[in-house]
């Protein structure tokens, strides 16, 4: 490999031509090029590449200096503490020989000890220092989950000019203290914090105070309490609370697109989000029924839900009289882990639907490896007739042909008048047949129905 930059011409015999190509060959160096032409190139490749590019030219030894991204990761050596000391002099030789202003990124992640403390404090006062845009640093413990000690985030190492300069934070195994009357990240657009120490008051303070934040996730952060933060975050779109000890959720955000949630079944209010696009709901326990109410509650602008309960029970009832509608929603996933014990409630899954006047897919799957062939449960006919009049796609993976799921099928194909569509996917030859043999007995269906049996 050559030190220069080569672009090659198109062959041809007109001499102009080649004059033109071998102009194009001309001894321009990557050293030669604008300062910002050369950190595009180099935020391209990883940092552990960029520094080998100095062996290639004494002209290219520093070259990697200039790296906009500075990313370090010791998921590669052990936890000796040899090769610890050695990770972290490779950081510091790193930060003490690039060029802060042309720095943007900083990432760094390591097993953290408590006595390594003053490392990441110098490498917070250089973030600072920096003016970075980008600071995210992982420092899970080195004895593990099961220590309660966290790298307490130093905040007075930063500066109102550093402050308002960041624009991307992720922390995770730390602990937030922020100042008294801390004026926040008036700039900061993502925020990721993950197994962070932070107690109700300082999490909702700091979040009133992210006024342009438009990415949130919170991982694991227990509070043990609501988080309520009433403040309007008009410019957040993407919404993440992942398996944290909550007692209630609510925020005021009206441009909300994005919502994931996994945990317990807990109060959500987003009231004012009605611009919701995309939610997905993952349960690790719940009622059917009581969940549904729940989101009707919380979520009825929503125009896409994929919904996971993991330990599931069924009542044998539909829906209460609930006056709320899911009148947005278009798409609907379930991921539906069925109970023995709860076979003969299978076509209750219904009432789900009766509350989405709109929808027009809809996709099930059932896991229910023990229920093959359950006779058990009652029939289609018991329900009363409803009609779902945009519908257009149905598809039913985890068939085992048990009574439940057949008059949950026919239910939904003998109410779609505009049903284009039905997938059903089986895993054996005698559950083909079966499917085949059930889907038969529809009494009516759409004229343009496409029935595939997989």
């Amino acid at each position: 490999m050559g030190n220069y930059l080569m672009r090659k011409g198109v062959a041809s015999n007109n001499s102009q031509d080649e004059t033109i190509c071998n102009r194009r060959k001309a001894n321009i160096k990557f050293e030669d090029l604008p300062e910002d032409v050369q950190c595009t190139i180099l935020s391209k490749l990883p940092l552990k590449e960029v520094v080998r590019t100095s062996v290639l030219s004494s002209e290219w030894r520093y070259l990697w200096v200039n790296c906009p991204n500075l990313c370090f990761d010791s998921a590669e050596i052990s936890g000796h503490k040899r090769c610890m000391k050695k990770f972290i002099d490779n950081v510091n030789v790193v930060l003490h020989k690039c060029h802060g202003d042309v720095v943007e990124a900083l990432k760094v992640k390591f097993g953290f000890h408590t006595t390594l403390a003053d490392h990441v404090n110098s490498w917070i006062s250089f973030a600072a220092s920096s003016r970075l845009k980008v600071v995210a640093f992982d420092l899970e413990p080195i004895d593990g989950w099961f220590r309660d000690d966290r790298y307490i985030f130093p905040f007075e190492l930063l500066n109102n000019e550093s402050i308002s300069c960041l624009q991307s934070i992720q922390l995770s195994f730390v602990s937030l203290k922020p100042p008294f009357q801390f004026g926040g990240f008036p700039n900061l657009r993502k925020l990721d914090l993950s197994m962070v120490h932070v107690t109700r008051k300082d999490l909702e303070d700091t979040l009133s105070s992210c006024c342009n934040i438009e990415w949130l996730s919170l991982d694991r952060c227990h509070l043990r309490d609501e988080l309520k933060v009433d403040t309007p975050l008009f410019h957040l779109h993407h919404l993440r609370i992942l398996r944290c000890e909550f007692t209630k959720i609510q925020f005021h955000a009206v441009n909300l697109d994005t919502f994931v949630y996994i945990g317990d079944l807990r109060p959500i209010v987003l009231n004012h989000s009605r611009k919701l696009n995309d939610v997905s709901i993952s349960l690790c326990k719940a009622i059917f029924q009581h969940a549904v109410a729940a989101l009707l509650n919380s979520l009825p602008s929503m125009k896409h839900l994929t919904f996971h309960v993991l330990f599931l029970r069924i009542e044998m009832q539909e829906l209460s009289n609930n006056p709320n509608k899911f009148s947005h929603l278009r798409n609907l996933q379930l991921f539906m882990n069925i109970h023995l014990k709860d076979a003969d409630k299978i076509l209750f899954l219904v009432s789900f639907l009766r509350a989405t006047p709109l929808i027009e897919t809809l996709e099930v799957d059932f896991n229910s490896a023990g229920l093959g062939f359950v006779d058990v449960g009652p029939t289609r006919q018991n329900l009363e007739r409803y009609e779902y009049s945009h519908l257009k796609s149905a598809c039913i993976t985890g068939y085992v042909g048990a009574r439940g799921q057949v008059e949950f099928i026919l239910h939904v194909v003998e109410n779609a008048p505009a049903l284009d569509v039905l997938t059903v996917y089986t895993t054996t030859r005698e559950l083909h047949e079966h499917a085949a043999a059930q889907v038969a007995k529809c009494q009516k269906h759409s004229p343009t129905l496409k029935i595939c049996i997989v």
